[in-house]
This record gives C-alpha cells, sequence and structure tokens, in this order.
C-alpha cells in the first residue's frame, strides 16, 4: 500500500536541491511511469509504423512531417494516479448534503447537488494532469478518463456578471485558487464527476474535482465546494508562496524504455519510447537523440482533442555493429514550435515557479 509523504518528508527529500524547489505536491505516486502497469484505449485506425533509422548512418535532418497516428493511448489506473494535496487530509464529504456553490458577481447563485451535475454530464473525456512540481524524467503525471459536465454550462447558469474577470476556486481542504473568466468559459474546462468509470476515488478529489485545459494540476482543485466570481485579481494558497499564476504546462518528454543504465546485447534492435505532453498547442515533434544524431519518433496520439492528452512515441534503435556506453535523450517540439532545450536531472530540476521543459536523458551500455 502506497504512503502519503507528510511535508516534512518531502523537505528532507528534496535536501540539497534548492531550498525554495517545494512544490505544490505533497504526493502519493503510483507507477505511472510503467507502460505494463497501464490499460489502453483501442483506435480503429492505424497507420503502418515510421521505418526506422540506425544511428550508425549520418545524421540527417528530421523530416518535415513525422509520423502521427491514432492508437492505444495508455489510461493510468486510479490507484496508481498520482495525488496532490497540502498536507491537510482528506475531507470526508458526505454526497447527500454535498452542495456546490456558485457566488459572486452573479445574477442567481446557485447551491447545486451532485445530482443537479449529474444532470449536466456530457459524458467521457481522456484528460492528461501533471504537476507543476513533476521532475523531469518524473512521475507527477497520469492520464484518465473522466465524466464531465462543462463548466461553462455551470456558469450560464448563474448568470456571471460582464465586469467578473476571474473565478475563484475552493476545495474542501481549504485549498484555494483562481483561474481567468475566458479559461473557465473555454469548452473543454469541467467538472469531473467519475474517474475511469468510478466515483472519483476520495484521494483525487470525491466527489467533484476541476479539469481546466493546458494548466497544471495546482489550478484544479479536489474537492470542489464554491466557484465565486469575482473582478479583482485572486492569489491562490501556491501562489502566494510564489508559484506561477498563470501555471500553463510547458511541453516536456519522459523516455520509459529503456531503463537508465540498461545493458543492451548489440546488434538487437532496441525500442526506445515513452510519453509527451505540452499545453493547449499539442505535441508537434518528439526527437530521439542518440550521440550527436536525432530522430524523428513516432507519435500516437487520442482520437478526440489530443493537445489535452499525453502523447505516447516509440523509435527503433539498431544497434548493429555498436558497443559501448551511450547517452539518449527525448525532447519534443509543441504546436507553436517551443521545443525543449538544457539536459536535466536534479530530483525537482527548475521546477520552481512555473514547471520544467528540460531533456530527459538516459544512460545505457551496449555489449556484446
Amino acid at each position: 500500500m502506497m504512503r502519503r509523504l507528510s511535508r516534512r518528508e518531502l523537505l528532507r527529500l528534496t535536501a540539497g536541491a534548492g531550498a525554495l524547489v517545494i512544490s505544490g505536491c505533497v504526493s502519493r505516486v503510483g507507477s505511472s511511469r510503467s507502460p505494463a502497469s497501464q490499460e489502453s484505449v483501442p483506435s480503429p485506425t492505424a497507420r503502418p509504423a515510421v521505418p526506422t533509422t540506425s544511428p550508425s548512418q549520418p545524421a540527417t535532418p528530421p523530416p518535415s512531417t513525422p509520423v502521427v497516428r491514432t492508437g492505444e493511448v495508455r489510461v493510468t489506473p486510479n490507484e496508481e494516479f498520482y495525488t496532490v494535496d497540502i498536507g491537510r487530509g482528506i475531507p470526508a464529504i458526505d454526497l447527500e448534503s454535498y452542495r456546490l456553490k456558485v457566488t459572486g458577481l452573479v445574477e442567481r447563485e446557485l447551491s447545486l447537488s451532485f445530482e443537479d451535475l449529474k444532470q449536466l454530464s456530457a459524458g467521457a473525456h481522456m484528460r492528461t494532469l501533471e504537476c507543476i512540481s513533476n521532475p523531469v524524467g518524473g512521475n507527477l503525471i497520469g492520464n484518465a478518463v473522466w465524466e464531465v459536465v462543462p463548466l461553462r454550462e455551470v456558469l450560464e447558469m448563474a448568470d456571471p456578471s460582464p465586469s467578473a474577470v476571474e473565478v475563484i476556486a475552493r476545495a474542501a481542504d481549504g485549498f484555494h485558487t483562481s483561474i481567468p473568466v475566458e479559461l473557465a468559459m473555454d469548452p473543454l474546462a469541467y467538472l469531473a464527476i467519475s474517474m475511469n468509470g468510478e466515483p472519483v476515488p476520495h484521494e483525487h478529489g470525491y466527489p467533484v474535482r476541476c479539469l481546466w485545459p493546458g494548466r497544471y494540476g495546482m489550478k484544479q482543485p479536489k474537492w470542489l465546494v464554491e466557484l465565486e466570481l469575482t473582478d479583482m485579481p485572486y492569489l491562490g494558497y501556491w501562489e502566494r508562496k510564489g508559484w506561477s499564476n498563470e501555471a500553463t504546462i510547458k511541453v516536456n518528454s519522459q523516455i520509459e524504455t529503456p531503463e537508465n543504465q540498461a545493458r543492451i546485447k548489440s546488434g538487437t534492435r532496441v525500442v526506445i519510447s515513452g510519453r509527451a505532453f505540452a499545453g493547449r498547442s499539442g505535441v508537434r515533434r518528439v526527437e530521439v537523440g542518440i550521440g550527436d544524431a536525432w530522430y524523428d519518433a513516432e507519435l500516437i496520439q487520442a482520437r478526440e482533442y489530443p493537445e489535452v492528452v499525453w502523447t505516447l512515441w516509440r523509435y527503433e534503435w539498431d544497434t548493429t555493429g555498436l558497443q559501448g556506453r551511450f547517452v539518449i535523450k527525448a525532447r519534443a517540439t509543441d504546436g507553436n514550435g517551443v521545443r525543449q532545450e538544457g539536459v536535466g536531472g536534479g530530483l525537482l530540476d527548475d521546477t520552481f515557479p512555473d514547471g520544467t521543459s528540460r531533456i530527459h536523458a538516459i544512460r545505457v551500455l551496449v555489449e556484446a
């Protein structure tokens, strides 16, 4: 059974990594890094895999359009999905008496039961969540299928004032943050009322949590109890401690296989694979670096709204005639052309105050 880390334990783990790298993640994490432990959602459409390129060939510029297909996109089981809170424990919420209040600069204040929200359900929606403190190569990221309620429909019932500029979201554990009204009215801004076909687990925000597109998890409260519209800028719990108020997801990628320090038999074709994630523009390309050369990876993306779901990627490395130690890197490029730069390596490397986009690298040994 996985145990929740206390804030003191997290501080002890991060000693030497920089006193200000105290994340918004008092976390309990599962093995979301392991592809074998996760389920997949199949897609009926597929194209042939990208032709492989041997690193023994001269390095060539990547093609203008990498191979992208819709395929199996992993879903993280609820028990392995990372959790984040402010260390005050999981609030006990009675479903019968639960109410979501909509207050502030609205024509009609609302007090909605869970049954009221269910009547507004828009069905299932896949969405990836990532912690702003997810380090390079870390596992504070997960993907799930949620039953969702469009936040815009809830707010429209309350008839917001034109003077409202932000929506303050408050949670039952005392956590609070805010988002711009424009983001709250985004068609992909949701309230989640189930997770992977089950009621949202208590540790993940039972009975209602927030899902905003393009933002790190610190902006998406669990155990939601109130939405207040205001005409003033508002800084939330972590923002007051110096973390980013925008918390926009930076493009990032991770190598999942092979493992760091893996020993590989020369002459085998090694599948290098992992995941990548970005903000609203989505992932355009993932490149695998071996030595001084970079090679395009094949991308596997969700059928619907791939920009808010992690992208899986793979590249086959032909080790024929190779021996020795190699550094393997992965770098992603988002839909706006922003590419990862610089190799990271610390426990919470460069995550304060607005997340990291450093490159993940591993070392392997190819031997006879």
